[in-house]
């Protein structure tokens, strides 16, 4: 038995057969772990490199959002340059005058948080004509397009790239309709008993009007959308809507349609029917948008060489303009450089608007003669075809009295009136129901092309209910008023039994320019209106 064992011990014993084979196989398999290193390891480098660049982007837009959180608490947080409160009180605030690369870099970066490596810091980029932001000076940081542009660089581990971005605020412009009340202006009620009763009554919102209108047995002036209405680009009211019929708004789900009031924005009155094409994207409730009370700050901008006192007649002809002042004097001008046109009042000129306007003359020309408000009134009588970017404003009334286009379809026009903006339409009121109604002057399918802002009253064809339907009124830019304001009465189908149907159409160029030195809703949020990225990076 002994011998058997000895035997088999000796055929199992490998006398170090398996170390051998084990070490080759180490060997062989540390051959393949370095070669695979080999291969690999530029590849590290550059995915490095990737994720550093990626992190750099991710930096710069990081500061972008930091910026215009800043914006959301302060609307005005620009205007202080670079003097602004620090993060916290172990950072710095990363916002610089701008910096032209050359020397030392002097910005001061921030790191994002919860990263030793990923940091962003901002510069400023000062308005066309400045050298660096003023914190006197708004308009060291706005251009009169309305654009504020800043430069955003992240870096990461070495790799930086800079986004040139530019902000501008939610604004009126942004919709081609814009209404705070949806219902008739009170000055433009018939008689002063229900001037004084409809300011009483009429100014709130419809649910409100409607309780304080019942309880004294009488109605406010509502203001419907007919079946051949359009408004072809995004619309906006603080307000619910009357639509009767089918109404079209919005070209596609691009455009919003931002209605208040009781669900769904709009609503039936009497046997009306609402049925509405909305093409657009339905957002209610949509939230408020204030507008400022007046246009006085443009005091400040205006050249006094365009600064005109009392009743004004303005032609736009192309690169000129000609200007009829009150006292019938004519001049001509060439465009203002900055863009700016202001009509002052001249002395006292009551608030008003006179429901049944009347004129008296022997042409269309000499009409701004027999304006029925007072030659003191800052009246800015407006039309012709402009060739340069235009913004007038008028302390009184603008009165649109002939086709006002442009020769260019880039160019931008700004119509703002602190109290109405008005379509010329003069009429016979003994024969109001036929085509003798309308006057001399009466505007057959007139076009507008430009922004439209009645800060306190409206946008509103003279004497609405008056003479034979003249077409077809065509607005191409924006309308912004705190009253809805007839255009034509007895609208139906494609055609209107006095006035105009109404053909709105957005100019898509306003999402991102405004016209010279526009107003911009009280307290409007910032938004980014476009946003590029600069190669090479400002690093």
């Amino acid at each position: 038995m002994p011998l058997i064992r000895r035997v088999l011990d000796r055929l199992r014993s490998q006398h170090g057969f398996a170390t051998v084979t084990l070490m080759g196989a180490l060997a062989v398999g540390s051959l393949l772990v370095a070669g695979g290193f080999a291969a690999v390891q530029p590849d590290i480098k550059f995915s490095r490199d990737d994720q550093d660049y990626k992190q750099a982007y991710g930096g710069a837009d990081a500061g972008v959002q930091w910026y215009l959180s800043s914006l959301a608490r302060d609307n005005g947080y620009y205007t202080q340059c670079t003097d602004v409160l620090d993060p916290n009180a172990s950072e710095q605030a990363p916002v610089n005058p701008e910096w032209d690369g050359s020397g030392a870099d002097p910005r001061i970066w921030r790191n994002l948080p919860a990263s030793d490596e990923s940091e962003y810091t901002v510069e400023l980029l000062p308005a066309p004509g400045y050298d660096e932001c003023d914190p006197d000076d708004q308009y060291s940081m706005i251009d009169p397009s309305g654009n504020m542009r800043l430069r955003v660089t992240g870096r990461s581990r070495g790799e930086a790239r800079s986004i040139i971005v530019t902000l501008r605020r939610r604004n009126f412009i942004d919709f081609i309709y814009f209404t705070h009340l949806e219902t008739l202006d009170p000055l433009a009620y018939e008689s002063s008993t229900q001037r004084t009763w409809a300011s009483s009554k009429c100014n709130q919102f419809r649910e409100q009007r409607e309780a304080a209108a019942a309880s004294s047995s009488r109605e406010c002036t509502e203001i419907q959308f007919a079946s051949g209405d359009v408004v072809s680009g995004p619309m906006h009211t603080n307000d619910s809507i009357w639509v009767c019929g089918g109404a079209t708004f919005g070209r596609s789900r691009k455009d919003a349609i931002e209605l208040n009031g009781e669900a769904p924005g709009y609503l039936k009155i009497g046997s009306c029917n609402p049925t509405p094409d909305i093409k657009g994207d339905l957002h209610h409730p949509a939230g408020q948008m204030a507008l400022p009370p007046s246009n006085q700050e443009l005091l400040d901008i205006v050249d006094p060489a365009y600064l005109f006192k009392g009743r004004t007649k303005i032609v736009f002809n192309g690169e000129t303009m000609s200007v009829t002042r009150k006292n019938n004097t004519t001049v001509s001008l060439p465009l203002p450089p900055n863009g700016l046109i202001y009509v002052q009042n001249d002395g006292n000129c009551s608030v008003g608007y006179a429901y049944s306007q009347t004129y008296t003359y022997n042409s269309a020309t000499d009409a701004i003669q027999n304006d029925p408000a007072s030659s003191a009134c800052g009246n800015a009588w407006v039309k012709g075809n402009y060739s340069k970017e235009i913004t007038v404003a008028a302390d009184n009334d603008a009165i649109v009295y002939g086709n006002l286009t442009r020769n260019d379809g880039n160019l931008l026009f700004g119509l703002i009136a602190n109290n109405f903006v008005r379509v010329f339409h003069p009429v016979d009121h003994d024969n109001c129901s036929n085509s003798q109604g309308n006057r001399t002057g009466s505007l057959t399918n007139p076009r507008i092309e430009a922004a439209i802002l009645a800060l306190n009253h409206s946008f509103i064809v003279d004497n609405w209910y008056c003479g034979a339907g003249l077409g077809t009124l065509t607005v191409d830019g924006a309308i912004a008023q705190r009253y809805r304001g007839p255009v034509g009465q007895g609208v139906g189908g494609s055609s209107a039994d006095h006035g105009y149907i109404k053909s709105y159409q957005y100019n898509d160029r306003l999402k991102f320019r405004e016209p010279p030195f526009f107003l911009d809703p009280v307290q409007s949020a910032w938004r980014v209106a476009r946003q590029n990225e600069q190669v090479p990076a400002n690093d």
